[in-house]
């Protein structure tokens, strides 16, 4: 099934070394217009905020340098957050808000159920008068309307008339998707981001890492061995962000004999034939982890690892959240747009191929909505061999050796 906001919207190789995160681009132009209305219609000092976050898991993560702003901002206000079910995960136990109002996926099974939830879910928001309304998705936008909340909400900037021709600003392709959500509040901050404030939060409790070590013990593992985390699903961009899985196969097996490393085949439920096709080439060396962890347990598991590497998906944006070093493997998605960001001195590479074609998969906004993606060759992953990965993949263990 995919995430709430999909079901309504929908050659030579590089190798980044994305260590030193790029320069923040907060605060751009947004016209003097938008940024002056935004002002006048803001309440000086809001009781009640309601931020929409009807996103994908990674770009809920991405949104959460602007949540943690807005707390800063607003510290006595009380911050209730719209969420799905499928994203709600990985804002647990983040201190930035105070109430999650989650609303069910309507399209999924027993159709009926998530139909009054999801209508229970429009009546909580009925029932409270917010002060600020602040919007990240364009299917929160429908949703709110739905609730019948019609005030100005502060929002992540759009070109004009995106959704019939999008847009080709280098500007715009070029700004990372955190700071298109940082931006989206930038009419109620008293100054830009410090880079610190910019690295996405996920907030891992003892009970969460407390249960990863037990799972770990139950398949004769511990945290001192040498655990690389792998994630080779995904279900964005309708899963052609999936590098092939015997290509993983081939990457981890020349690092198990590199490094005597375990391998850690992680996801959700959807992502286990992947996983389990990884794992027949492997061995003992491998475990399936995939539809047996929460995400927090996911996230507590990638904290553990002396390597991650996976798709553009949300396990490679947790890694950078909690220090990990990781490669990246981007085919049609946006690396400037999407590379995971982490502190400082955060290690990892971007591995994505130059192919004119690609990326095609860019920000909301970037591309008209109802054109269709027709590529099926998978041409841009195809161009990444697995000694483009285990390369990198390498360099990071290599580099924490001399380190250690």
């Amino acid at each position: 099934m995919q995430p709430f906001n999909e079901t309504w919207l929908t050659s030579p190789l590089h190798i980044v070394d994305a260590s030193v995160g790029a320069p923040s681009t907060m605060l751009p132009d947004l016209g003097e217009r938008y940024r002056h209305e935004a002002e006048e219609e803001l309440a000086l000092d809001p009781a009640q905020i309601l931020v929409s976050m009807l996103l994908p898991i990674g770009d809920t993560l991405f949104a959460t340098p602007a949540l943690g702003a807005l707390r800063r901002r607003f510290p006595l206000a009380k911050i209730s957050v719209l969420v799905s079910r499928s994203n709600a995960g990985i804002l647990e136990d983040n201190p930035s808000f105070d109430h999650l109002v989650v609303v069910d996926e309507p399209r999924s099974e027993h159709a009926e159920h998530k139909m009054v939830r999801f209508a229970r879910g429009l009546s909580e928001l009925r029932t409270t008068k917010y002060d600020l309304v602040i919007n990240f998705s364009p299917v929160g936008a429908l949703v709110l309307r739905m609730a019948g909340i019609y005030q100005r909400p502060l929002r992540v900037h759009m070109p004009l008339l995106w959704w019939l021709v999008g847009t080709h600003s280098s500007d715009y392709r070029s700004r990372h998707a955190i700071d298109h959500y940082i931006n989206a509040i930038a009419p109620i901050l008293d100054a830009p981001l410090a880079e610190e404030e910019r690295q996405p939060r996920m907030y891992l409790t003892a009970r969460n890492r407390t249960a990863a070590r037990k799972l770990l013990r139950e398949w004769g593992l511990s945290p001192a061995d040498t655990l690389i985390t792998m994630h080779v699903g995904g279900e964005g961009f309708n899963g052609r962000k999936q590098w092939a899985p015997k290509r993983f196969a081939q990457v981890a097996a020349e690092l198990i004999e590199r490094f005597g490393a375990h391998v850690l085949l992680i996801g959700g439920k959807q992502d286990l034939p992947l996983c389990e096709q990884v794992a027949e080439q492997l061995g003992n060396h491998a475990t399936v982890a995939a539809g047996r962890t929460s995400l927090k347990e996911t996230a507590a598991l990638i904290e553990v690892s002396a390597l991650f590497i996976g798709n553009d998906s949300c396990p490679l944006h947790i890694a950078a959240g909690v220090g990990t070093p990781a490669v990246g493997i981007f085919g049609p998605s946006n690396h400037v747009q999407f590379r995971p960001v982490g502190k400082k001195a955060y290690r990892q590479r971007i591995v994505h191929s130059n192919l004119p074609c690609a990326p095609c998969f860019h920000f909301v906004g970037s591309e008209a909505p109802w054109v269709p993606n027709t590529c099926h060759s998978f041409a841009c992953l195809k161009a990444i061999t697995a000694e483009h990965v285990l390369d990198a993949a390498v360099e990071l263990l290599e580099d924490a050796r001399e380190e250690g």
